[in-house]
């Protein structure tokens, strides 16, 4: 089962936000480069897995896993055939 129902890229972006390191309960920022990856951090934020920011000026868009989207990472690197 692809919990909760993830596509592909939902899913890459989920496992690529690790837990930091300071204190393991967010997750490290990813990137938001192109349309697609605004559109795959936007569905995560709707599902309550992460949040999103920018862009803000020259700066790039970034995306976190919150404490829900870290306790589904792991459940997802669980499953059989991870």
């Amino acid at each position: 089962m692809t919990w909760p129902n993830l596509s592909a890229p939902q899913r890459k972006m989920l496992l690529d936000s690790g837990p930091d390191d300071r204190t393991g309960r967010e997750g490290f920022g990813i990137e938001l480069r192109t349309g697609a990856d605004y559109a795959v951090a936007k569905a995560l934020e709707r599902r309550g897995l992460g949040h999103r920011e920018g862009p803000g000026g020259a700066l790039p868009g970034m995306y976190w896993n919150n404490a829900m989207g870290l306790a589904v990472r792991a459940a997802v690197l669980t499953e059989p055939g991870e």
